[in-house]
């Protein structure tokens, strides 16, 4: 491993413990802004272009768009969020 990557893993361990700090604090807001730096530093850990994370988005969304709620568990539809109390169908 490059001296750069393992840089880039240090800190991606810490990041990762902020991250449930803020979360474990109900910092929601903080919570998401540290995910999205994680996922950011992951991807150039693992060489992961910006097109392929696209398509790679792309093809959850489709799958969870067009998935069958279990149960009574509302679906998110198009243009609802998370924010608005949906929450999306992943298993």
């Amino acid at each position: 491993m490059t001296e750069r990557n393992q840089q880039i893993m240090t800190l991606i361990d810490r990041i990762s413990a902020n991250a449930r700090l803020a979360q474990s604090l109900s910092l929601d807001d903080t919570s998401r802004l540290l995910a999205m730096a994680l996922l950011d530093l992951q991807t150039k850990l693992h060489a992961i272009s910006p097109d392929e994370l696209r398509s790679f988005t792309r093809t959850v969304a489709n799958v969870v768009e067009f998935r069958t709620p279990a149960n009574d568990t509302a679906r998110v539809e198009p243009g609802e969020s998370v924010k608005n109390g949906n929450v999306p169908i992943l298993g």
